[in-house]
């Protein structure tokens, strides 16, 4: 079974395209972050034809680019109202559209007058052109530039099957988002592994699901017909390793992506969870496992089918995730009397506990870039998700729920990812999944299915 349709979209950089200059609407796009930067408007030429059939697909994509930027909450955008309709009948423009704001001879092939989009405070204007290809695929060629250092943003060919013209406006996205952020990588064109919940109550069924960060593209990976849990994307982004109740014990399975093959990843007969996958060594993972009633901390070679105890203790000790680098552990255990947040030292193999018992904290998450600790905690019956140091300093609550579980961070350490109930009954006692940018604290949901239960999220770039 496969599970991925693979895509059909080209990319190409280019810096002058050669093309007649089509009639051009405008968008315009407006910053709203003050604290990150100065910049405030964007302006888009090109996203509309007197073709109506292309027509129609390019404004799938502006409304793609909308979606995705205002989920970020750094931008404000503002489309201008001008409608193909008027052009086409009158070639005219409404009275409605900022006439100052909009250029016909500007195209891919020309330098924007930058003096006069800086009087206007655009500072950045991106051009695109859209066309068929001979068999009826969509072309974009889009190029950005920064009015105010008077340069070249960016400069893109895209080409995709009709069905795929999501694709080029989250690559749009991405490129917008990265040039005017400073991020490496933008988030746009993400997967993201999930725990669909469906039926009543005494009936529940659990489901591992994929989808796109846009909410498309939902695959459903098991049939429901056993309990799964805590997706986790091997390092490859080829499989998925997860949790499944398995001759009625907790076990830790993977599947292929491509392939739908799916099997056995550990050699324990006693119950296994908590997983949490090597940085760089994809044979090992670490595992909570009940033995002789006790729960400790293994760290597992799928290689050699062969363990390491990490942990000996009577409480309990779950959660494990690695450092980036391999050479640290943070785990949650109550050895304490309450559920905190460890950190082991493989190099001194020492043991120091990072947080208070102020409150019950659980699974730790480490940040790829190393410098934070994600956590769950509860506190006076309410859960929040937060970050601190990996030392366990500067705590910084950023969400907050009625059950709040599962966090996890985003490949470039920008975000974290969980899910949560708003509230005990209705509507808000669904659980959802939801992203948080640590720098700006915006939190946007991502889009599931209504009525369905979104669990356990894991994502990848």
């Amino acid at each position: 079974m496969l599970f991925f349709k693979y895509f059909r979209l080209l990319i190409f950089t280019f810096l002058i395209i050669t093309s007649a200059q089509p009639s051009y609407s405008a968008l315009t796009l407006k910053i709203d972050n003050s604290k990150e930067n100065n910049r405030s408007n964007i302006l888009f030429f090109g996203f509309q034809d007197q073709d109506l059939t292309l027509n129609k697909n390019i404004k799938q994509i502006a409304q793609q680019i909308e979606a995705n930027l205002i989920s970020t909450n750094l931008f404000k955008l503002d489309f201008e109202k001008e409608t193909l309709e008027t052009i086409i009948n009158n070639n005219t423009i409404e009275q409605n559209l900022t006439l100052s704001q909009i250029d016909y001879n500007i195209n891919s092939q020309s330098v924007p007058n930058f003096q006069k989009y800086r009087r206007q405070n655009i500072s950045a204007i991106i051009i695109a052109e859209f066309s068929y290809d001979e068999v009826g695929n969509i072309e974009a060629k889009i190029r950005g530039w920064d009015t105010l250092d008077q340069e070249q943003l960016f400069g893109r060919h895209y080409i995709a099957s009709q069905d795929n013209i999501n694709k080029i406006a989250s690559y749009i996205s991405n490129e917008i988002y990265t040039k005017l952020t400073g991020e490496e990588v933008g988030h746009f064109n993400s997967k993201i592994a999930y725990i669909a919940e469906s039926g009543s109550f005494l009936d529940r069924k659990k489901k591992l699901a994929l989808i796109n960060f846009d909410g498309s593209k939902r695959i459903e990976l098991t049939d429901g017909s056993d309990l799964v849990l805590t997706p986790n994307f091997s390092n490859d982004h080829r499989s998925l390793y997860y949790v499944k109740y398995f001759l009625n014990k907790p076990q830790i399975f993977k599947t292929d992506l491509k392939t739908g093959k799916t099997s056995k990843a550990t050699g324990f007969r006693n119950s296994n969870f908590a997983l949490s996958l090597h940085p760089y060594d994809e044979n090992k993972i670490l595992l909570s496992a009940t033995i002789d009633k006790n729960t400790d901390i293994y760290e597992y070679d799928m290689s050699s089918n062969t363990s390491l105890r990490i942990t000996n203790n009577k409480a309990i000790d779950t959660t494990a995730s690695y450092s980036p680098d391999g050479t640290k552990i943070a785990f949650t255990s109550d050895r304490d009397g309450k559920q905190q947040i460890y950190v082991i030292n493989y190099d001194q193999y020492s043991i120091n506990k990072i947080t208070s018992n102020h409150s019950s904290y659980s699974k730790p998450k480490w940040s790829p870039d190393g410098k934070y600790i994600a956590f769950t905690k509860m506190k006076n019956n309410k859960f929040y998700a937060g970050i601190m140091l990996a030392n366990g300093t500067n705590e910084k609550i950023l969400a907050s729920g009625y059950l709040l579980e599962g966090v996890k961070w985003s490949p470039n350490s920008r975000y974290i990812i969980y899910s949560k109930k708003r509230g005990p009954y209705g509507k808000k006692s669904i659980p959802k999944i939801f992203i948080t940018d640590i720098i700006t604290g915006h939190e946007h949901q991502i889009p599931t299915p209504e009525k369905e239960g979104a669990t356990d999220p894991d994502w990848v770039f």
